[in-house]
């Protein structure tokens, strides 16, 4: 019997480890991957971004000619395993990851154009207007077919962007000015991983930056205009008479912002109220993008639709809901081309538009498959807008909504059906603040990522302000367009800045609210790298395993606290610094504290906001010299001695004093000057012309690991953008760089 038993034990335990391995193998990644093959296609933009991500995150630009063989080998292997589906999938997403290597290089070839390798000085420019744009400090104009004096044809940007500081009313696109201006190349990063706007400036063909010295003068056009020119100025002329005619409408921050919701041109909007919107987290709404397209387009369908139904004949016998969705597709382009076609406005375009083709052929109009297709189209047409924090945002934004309407849609439904008039209501705002709320937090991290910063009362913001805009503010823009024909906007006109004026009312009293703003200190790549993989495999997916991307969601959002942060900066022109006190706080150098440049406001906002000490101050005949707030730095007439980490920096105002930091510093760094010495005791040297080569500095101390310098050369590599650095930055000081020798 004992036998019997234990067989019988032994027979139950095998019988239950083959159903736990059953279980195991049904629920395996491989069995759960095919479960959601209908759910794939949605992973293909992912990819093609993937690859154009890999494309930015080189250091050194890939030959082009190999970029594009890697592509057609893999659209080659994709034909050859078509047939076999266990491989024609894995190579799929090789194709979409080698396209968008491809396409991020093919494009930065396609709008290669010249740029500025020097700071111009004074020089006379004759170009054509494209742009003029009013701002607090005069016009921001863009020209092109450009004459700069001292450049020949081949040196000469593309475009330019000068800054006037007179008046500039008389200023049209398609006029063609000559003027004085100090023009320089496109500003490189305020420091290691900062925003690169050489970069941006790359794809718009964006050669030089600088202002104005003089006045312009008009002079007769010496070009003839092709048609595609002729009919993109004649847009961009219309649009600023419409600013122009709007603007002498309305009056106050209030008008400023009505007009830049009809036109785009957000200049004139003063500079407390644009940072109001900032901090209340309610920016999104001054920037045309889908938000607006959305409201345009929707507001066009269902009144086109119930002028149509107003006839019986037309309701029963026609498609009237087509024809309002064909309405509602000419008001957006017409929108878009009124508001200047920005990118941001573009990807809104694009998104409406295949809704709206959705409806035209009897789809579901929201769905993710349709935001896959709309981010496919904007990342084969501008694989640059990858980068582009309004497309991450929107996108995060959107996938998020969608994916959150597919799950809850039948609970809604259902909802709906028993529901009366009260409980609609209801239903209406509890939608309007889940789709806040979800909109928000995909948003949030991404904002995050690229401003350093999170608005907390966003939420709250959003819900005060959405009523306002999507049943007066918009409607109204669209009336003031549809009465412009007929001279009669004005009382339109009136009634909308009325609607904003309440708009900036909330905007700037949640922006009072305590602790509005919070800092977040500079994530790192794979910190967003994590937050969109997350994110990503959260939304698309529909089964459990789904949930793990909250894991790596967890950790992107922590990560701007997991690695360390710079314990000095030092800028690119040696006139800024900053370094940490032992508390945690920073020493700023500078001409104010909180610092008011640009360059120091964006290390501010890097580093996580922290609380600044001054630098230490010297005062006239001071020989004595000053001691900083927790004892770590102290300056004197020939220079600052910064201790930390057990370590000692020094840094040199006066030539004498190179000889003996060399023998006593760990680390030396004379910002005004050239190090021509042996430092045998400075296990890093940085003087004058290093920071002129390789830009701003950040250096690292660690009683473990040791000393560690970056510099904005090293992160951003040797790509089309950057400017080729070496011995031609200490020529123009009219000194050869000299040698030194370091351990």
């Amino acid at each position: 019997m004992a036998g019997l038993a234990q067989r019988g034990w032994a027979q139950r335990l095998a019988a239950s480890m083959a159903a736990g391995w059953s279980g195991l193998r049904d629920f395996s990644i491989v069995t759960t991957m095919l479960a959601e093959r209908a759910r794939w296609f949605l992973w293909l933009p992912a990819l093609l971004g993937g690859g154009i991500a890999v494309y930015f995150l080189l250091s050194d630009e890939p030959p082009l000619w190999t970029l594009r063989l890697s592509a057609a080998a893999a659209a080659a292997a994709l034909l050859a395993c078509w047939p076999r589906a266990g491989l024609r999938y894995p190579v799929i997403a090789l194709l979409a990851v080698a396209a968008g290597l491809w396409l991020g290089a093919e494009r930065s070839a396609s709008v290669a154009a010249p740029v500025l390798q020097r700071p111009s000085g004074a020089v006379w420019i004759e170009g054509r207007v494209l742009e003029a744009e009013q701002r607090d400090r005069g016009h921001r104009v863009l020209l092109d077919q450009l004459v700069i004096g001292g450049l020949n044809e081949l040196a000469t940007p593309e475009r330019v962007r000068i800054t006037v500081s007179r008046n500039g009313a008389d200023l049209w696109p398609g006029d063609r000015i000559r003027l004085r201006a100090m023009l320089s190349p496109p500003p490189e990063p305020a420091m290691p991983g900062a925003f690169d706007f050489a970069r941006y400036a790359w794809y718009r063909q964006i050669g030089g930056v600088g202002y104005a010295i003089s006045a312009p003068e008009t002079i007769p056009a010496s070009e003839p205009v092709g048609w595609r020119d002729a009919t993109a100025l004649a847009l961009s002329s219309w649009r600023q008479d419409l600013t122009r005619r709007l603007a002498e409408q309305a009056e106050g921050a209030g008008g400023a912002i009505a007009v830049a919701l009809i036109t785009g041109v957000r200049g004139p909007i003063p500079d407390h109220v644009d940072e109001a919107f900032r901090d209340s987290g309610l920016a999104h709404i001054l920037s045309i993008s889908g938000l607006h397209l959305t409201l345009v387009a929707g507001i066009l369908f269902f009144a086109v639709r119930a002028v149509l139904a107003l006839s019986p004949y037309l309701a029963l016998h026609y498609p009237i809901k087509k024809w309002a969705a064909i309405g509602a597709m000419l008001g957006a382009i017409a929108y878009t081309l009124l508001s200047g076609a920005a990118l941001p406005t573009l990807r809104a375009l694009t998104m409406v538009m295949l809704a709206l083709i959705a409806v035209l052929l009897d789809r579901r109009a929201i769905t993710l498959r349709s935001v896959a297709w709309a981010a496919l189209a904007l990342l084969i047409l501008w694989p640059e807008s990858l980068l582009d924090p309004g497309f991450q945002m929107s996108f995060a934004a959107v996938t998020a909504l969608v994916a959150a309407f597919e799950h809850l849609a039948p609970k809604l439904g259902q909802w709906r059906r028993d529901a009366g008039t009260m409980k609609v209501i209801l239903l209406w705002l509890a939608g309007t603040m889940a789709a806040s709320l979800v909109a928000g937090l995909g948003s949030s991290l991404f904002a995050a990522y690229h401003f350093n910063r999170i608005a907390e009362y966003s939420l709250i913001a959003n819900l005060l302000a959405a009523p306002l805009v999507s049943f007066w503010i918009m409607p109204l823009a669209m009336l003031v367009f549809l009465l412009m024909p007929l001279g009669l906007e004005g009382w339109a006109m009136a009634a909308m800045t009325w609607g904003v004026d309440l708009l900036i009312l909330i905007a700037e009293w949640v922006a009072h609210w305590p602790n509005a703003v919070g800092h977040v200190p500079a994530m790192p790549v794979w910190g967003l790298a994590l937050i969109t993989i997350g994110g990503l495999w959260l939304c698309l997916w529909q089964r459990r395993w789904r949930y793990a991307g909250l894991l790596a969601l967890c950790l992107g959002a922590v990560s701007p606290w997991l690695i360390e942060r710079p314990d000095m900066l030092i800028s690119a022109d040696g006139k800024l610094s900053a370094a940490r006190a032992a508390d945690g706080r920073y020493y700023y150098l500078s001409g104010s504290v909180p610092p008011r440049s640009f360059t120091g406001e964006s290390w501010w906002q890097r580093l996580g906001a922290p609380p600044l000490y001054p630098w230490p101050n010297l005062r006239r005949n001071d020989t004595e010299g000053r001691t900083g707030a927790d004892g770590s730095l102290r300056c004197d007439p020939d220079g600052c001695i910064w201790r930390y980490a057990g370590y000692v920096v020094a840094l040199p105002r006066q030539p004498r004093a190179i000889s003996e930091d060399c023998r006593s510093a760990d680390v030396v760094i004379a910002m005004q000057m050239p190090v021509r010495y042996r430092c045998p005791s400075a296990r890093i040297v940085v003087d004058r012309f290093d920071l002129r080569r390789d830009g701003a500095h950040a250096l690292y101390l660690d009683r473990a690991e040791g000393i560690r310098m970056v510099h904005v050369a090293a992160t951003r590599g040797r790509r089309p953008w950057v400017l080729a650095r070496g011995h031609a930055e200490a020529a123009r000081e009219g000194t050869e760089e000299p040698s030194r020798s370091r351990p």
